[in-house]
C-alpha cells in the first residue's frame, strides 16, 4: 500500500481565522495557576519521605525490655523472672579460661645457638696456639703456672697441671686438637642445656619447641636433648671408643670437659608472643538466653548463680540504646535512603509519575514490613506448637517470608526498571530487619531478580502471572539459594533442617505470589494504574454500560466499534499499547447515552431534534457529550488514562457545521458570532493514545458522509482531517512526530479500506433502481456525529 502524503498541510494559521480561546480553556487555565496550599502539600516528595521513614523507623526500632528485679541471695522468689528478650552474652568467664587453657598449651620455645660451637671452636684453636707457643721455650714450672693463669683469666676454667705436662709431652698435637674439636661439634649438634632440674615451663611433661636454623622448628621430648652432665658422660663414650692409648684419652676427655658448653637457650619472647597469638585465636565465647527462659521460678531461693545470670542480663540491657537513639537512627539512614531513591526515579521518569511510583514504594516497603513482622510472630508461635519436625526449627521459618511480595507487584505494575529498585531496596530492609543478616539479602536479591524475570517471561496478560513466576522460577531459585548456602558454609546437614530450608523456600515463593495476586487489583484502582487484565475485563462486551449503549445509543455503539478498530491497528504499529487505546475508543463516547436522539448516528427515520434549535443550543447539547462521558467514567470508576482520553478526544476544537451554520443565520451588522461558544472545553489531547482516538474519531464520522468510499476518496478524508487537526493546533502537546502521523494515516487507509470495500454484485437483484431520497442539510452535519 502506498503511504500517505499530507502535500497540503498548513504549519502556520491563517490571519482570517484566529482561533479564540474559550471561557472553559481560560477559567481552567485560572484554576492549573491557583494551586491551593494543600495540593501543593500533597504533591511534595518530602512529606512522604518523612511519613515512610517515621513508618517505618517505628516499627523497626526495638522496645528496650526492663531490667529485671534483683532479689536477695537466699530470699524465697515470689514470683517468676523471666528472660525479657532474646540475649547473646559475652561469657567472659569462659572466654578468659579457654584463653588461658590455649596459651598454658603452647609449647616454650628454644633456640639451638650455632655460634657457641663456633666460639668453642675458636677457642680450642686459640689454647692449642698458646700452648705451642709454650713450648717453643723450654717449659719450666714457672711458665706452666703462667699459661695455666691466663688460661684461667681467658676461659674462666682452670685446667690442670697434669694435663697441661701431657700437653706439652705431646707437643699440642695437632691430631689431638682436631679430635677435640669434631667431638664436641658432634656432641653439641644434637642440642646441648645447662641442666635439666632447671625447667620451669613444664617442658617435662609437654616437651619444647626447638628451633635449630636453617632446618625447621619441631617439637621434641626433653629426653632427646643433652645437659652439661650428660653431655660429657657422651663425649667419655665417644672417646674411649677411639684407638688411642689410655693417657691419651684421660688428657681427651679432661679436655672436652674443660671445652664443652651449653648451646640450647630459653626464648622468653618467641614463648610469650606465641602464648598471645594463641590467646587472640580464640575467640569471645557467647551464650544465647532465649526470651521468656525463666531464671528463678516463683516459690525456689534464690542461689548465687541465679543472682549472676540476672545481673548479667541487666548489664547487657543497659548496654542498648534507648528506643529513641535506635529510632534516630534508624530515621536518618532510611531518610538518606528514601531521598536517594526520589532523586533518582525523577531523574528517568516525569514528576508525577515518579511521585505515584516513590508513593507505591513507601507504602509496599511498609506493608512488607509489616507482613515480615508477622511472620516472625507466627514462625514463633507455629515453631513452639508444630508437632511436625519439619516445622519445628524456627531458625529456617527466615525463608518462608513473603520477600517477594512488592517485586512481584511491582514487575506486573511498573515495569522492570522500578521493580529492580524495589527488590534493592527491600533486600537492605530485609537485612536491617534480621539484623544484618547478609545472606538473608543475598536470598531475598536473588529471588526477586527471579520474580522481574518470570513476571516478563510470562507476560502481562493475567494476574495468575504471579503464581507461574512464583511456582517456576522463584521457588526453584530460592531451593538452589539454600543449598549454595550450605556450601559456603559447609555444612550440609542435619537433613531435617536442610529440607525444613527447602520447604520454607517454596512456601515462601508461593505465599508472595498469593500476596501480590491480591493485591493488584487494590493497587491497579487505588492509584489508577491500566493493567492488560484490567484493560482486557474493561473492553468485554458483555459489561452493562456496552449492553446499554448497544440498546440506547447503536449507531453510536457501532461507531465506537470501529472506531477502536481504527485506533487499535494504529497504535500497533506506532508501538502504542492497543488494549489502552481500544479502551479509550470503546468509551470515549458513553456520554451520548444520555441524550442518544441528538447525535445523527442514532438517529431514527427523519426525525431531526436540532430542527428547532438555535445553532448555539445545539451546539451545547453537542459539546456536553464529553462531559456526561466523564461523569459517567468516574460512575463507573474507569482508570484515569481512560478518563483523559474521554475528556481529550476533541481536545478544544470547533463544532464547525452549528459554528457555520449560526453565521449563516446571523446579521454580520448586527452581530459577531465568535468561536468560544462553539468549541470543546478541552483540554488538548496530552497523550499519544488520546490524540491517536481523536483521529480516528473524526475519521470514521467523516468518512460516512461519503458517497463512494473509493481509495481516492478516504485519502482525502484522512489528509483534510488531519490537515485541520494540526492547522487548529490540537496536536501540538501530545508530542507525535510527523513520521508516526504518516504511519497511522496510512494505518486509518488500510482499516476502512477494508471496511468500505466493494462486493460483487448479488444475481437477479438490481437494488441501485431503488429509489434514494436525496440527503438533506442536517444529514451531512458531520462534527454532530462525533
Amino acid at each position: 500500500m502506498n503511504p500517505l502524503h499530507f502535500k497540503t498541510l498548513k504549519f502556520f494559521k491563517s490571519r482570517e481565522m484566529p482561533i479564540k480561546k474559550s471561557p472553559n480553556n481560560i477559567s481552567s487555565l485560572k484554576k492549573e495557576k491557583k494551586v491551593g496550599f494543600f495540593e501543593r502539600l500533597v504533591k511534595n516528595p518530602f512529606l512522604f519521605i518523612f511519613i515512610f521513614v517515621v513508618i517505618i523507623s517505628y516499627f523497626m526500632s526495638y522496645l528496650p525490655s526492663k531490667s529485671l528485679p534483683i532479689p536477695t541471695e537466699g530470699e524465697i522468689a515470689s514470683s517468676d523472672i523471666i528472660a525479657p528478650e532474646d540475649l547473646t552474652i559475652k561469657d567472659t568467664e569462659t572466654t578468659e579460661k579457654r584463653k588461658t587453657e590455649a596459651a598454658e598449651a603452647v609449647l616454650p620455645v628454644y633456640m639451638l645457638e650455632q655460634n657457641v660451637f663456633l666460639n668453642t671452636e675458636e677457642k680450642i684453636r686459640e689454647f692449642f696456639s698458646s700452648g705451642r707457643d709454650l713450648i717453643k721455650k723450654p717449659a719450666t714450672s714457672k711458665r706452666i703456672e703462667d699459661f695455666r693463669k691466663i688460661t684461667l683469666e681467658k676461659y674462666d676454667r682452670e685446667i690442670s697441671t697434669r694435663d697441661v705436662r701431657s700437653l706439652i709431652k705431646s707437643k699440642f698435637s695437632s691430631d689431638l686438637e682436631e679430635n677435640l674439636i669434631n667431638l664436641i661439634g658432634k656432641i653439641s649438634g644434637q642440642g646441648i642445656i645447662l641442666s635439666k632440674n632447671l625447667f620451669i615451663h613444664k617442658e617435662q611433661e609437654k616437651g619444647l619447641i626447638l628451633i635449630k636454623s636453617p632446618e625447621p622448628e619441631k617439637s621434641i621430648k626433653v629426653s632427646g636433648l643433652l645437659d652439661i652432665s650428660e653431655s660429657k658422660e657422651k663425649l667419655s663414650e665417644e672417646i674411649n671408643r677411639l684407638d688411642l692409648a689410655q693417657n691419651g684419652k684421660s688428657l681427651l676427655i679432661n679436655l672436652s670437659y674443660f671445652f664443652i658448653s651449653h648451646n640450647i637457650n630459653y626464648n622468653k619472647v618467641k614463648t610469650e608472643d606465641r602464648k598471645e597469638e594463641a590467646r587472640a585465636s580464640i575467640g569471645t565465647v557467647f551464650y544465647t538466653i532465649k526470651k521468656g527462659k525463666v531464671i528463678i521460678r516463683k516459690g525456689d531461693e534464690v542461689n548465687q548463680e541465679s543472682l549472676k545470670q540476672i545481673k548479667i542480663i541487666n548489664q547487657n540491657l543497659s548496654l542498648k540504646p534507648s528506643w529513641f537513639t535506635n529510632f534516630m537512627g534508624t530515621f536518618l539512614l532510611f531518610c538518606l535512603l528514601f531521598t536517594s531513591l526520589w532523586f533518582y526515579l525523577k531523574s528517568f521518569v516525569k514528576f508525577n509519575f515518579a511521585l505515584k511510583n516513590f508513593i507505591m514504594i513507601g507504602i509496599t516497603l511498609v506493608l512488607s514490613m509489616l507482613f515480615y513482622k508477622a511472620s516472625i510472630f507466627l514462625a514463633d508461635t507455629l515453631s513452639q506448637s508444630s508437632n511436625i519436625s519439619l516445622l519445628k526449627h524456627i531458625e529456617t521459618y527466615k525463608y518462608g517470608f513473603p520477600s517477594q511480595f512488592g517485586t512481584l507487584l511491582f514487575a506486573f505494575l511498573a515495569g522492570t526498571q522500578t521493580a529492580l529498585v524495589f527488590a534493592v531496596i527491600n533486600s537492605f530492609l530485609i537485612g536491617y530487619l534480621f539484623k544484618a543478616n547478609f545472606y538473608l539479602m543475598i536470598f531475598s536479591l536473588l529471588g526477586a531478580l527471579a520474580a522481574i524475570y518470570g513476571i516478563k517471561y510470562y507476560g502481562k496478560q493475567k494476574r495468575t502471572t504471579t503464581f507461574q513466576a512464583a511456582f517456576f522460577l522463584v521457588a526453584p531459585i530460592n531451593i538452589f539459594i539454600i543449598i549454595s548456602f550450605h556450601f559456603i558454609i559447609e555444612k550440609i546437614g542435619p537433613i531435617d533442617i536442610l529440607a525444613s530450608e527447602i520447604l520454607m523456600g517454596v512456601l515462601g515463593g508461593i505465599l508472595s505470589a498469593a500476596l501480590a495476586f491480591l493485591f493488584l487489583p487494590v493497587y491497579e484502582n487505588f492509584f489508577s494504574l491500566v493493567t492488560q487484565p484490567k484493560l482486557i475485563e474493561l473492553t468485554n462486551s458483555d459489561l452493562p454500560i456496552f449492553r446499554q449503549m448497544a440498546l440506547e445509543a447503536p449507531g453510536s455503539y457501532h461507531h465506537s466499534l470501529i472506531v477502536a478498530s481504527l485506533a487499535e491497528k494504529a497504535a500497533e504499529e506506532i508501538k502504542l499499547d492497543p488494549m489502552l487505546v481500544k479502551a479509550g475508543a470503546l468509551y470515549h463516547d458513553i456520554g451520548k447515552i444520555k441524550r442518544p436522539e441528538y447525535f445523527i448516528e442514532n438517529r431514527a427515520r427523519n426525525l431531526d431534534m436540532h430542527k428547532d434549535l438555535k445553532p448555539s443550543m445545539s451546539s451545547l447539547v453537542i459539546i456536553n457529550h464529553v462531559k456526561e462521558g466523564m461523569e459517567m467514567a468516574k460512575k463507573l470508576k474507569l482508570p484515569k488514562k481512560i478518563k483523559d482520553i474521554i475528556e481529550q478526544h476533541h481536545g478544544n476544537s470547533l463544532v464547525k457545521y452549528f459554528f457555520e451554520k449560526a453565521k449563516e443565520k446571523c446579521d454580520p451588522e448586527m452581530q459577531k458570532i465568535g468561536e468560544e461558544s462553539y468549541r470543546y472545553a478541552g483540554p488538548k489531547p496530552k497523550s499519544k493514545e488520546a490524540a491517536l482516538v481523536m483521529l480516528a474519531d473524526s475519521i470514521e464520522a467523516a468518512s460516512r458522509s461519503l458517497k463512494s468510499p473509493t481509495k481516492i476518496n478516504l485519502k482525502r478524508v484522512i489528509t483534510e482531517i488531519f490537515n485541520n487537526y494540526l492547522h487548529d493546533e490540537q496536536l501540538d502537546d501530545c508530542n507525535f512526530s510527523f513520521k508516526e502521523l504518516k504511519i497511522c494515516a496510512s494505518s486509518f487507509l488500510e482499516t476502512l479500506y477494508t471496511i468500505y470495500h466493494p462486493r460483487v454484485d448479488y444475481p437477479g437483484f438490481d437494488f441501485e433502481t431503488k429509489k434514494k431520497k436525496k440527503p438533506t442539510s442536517n444529514d451531512r452535519n458531520t462534527k454532530p456525529t462525533t
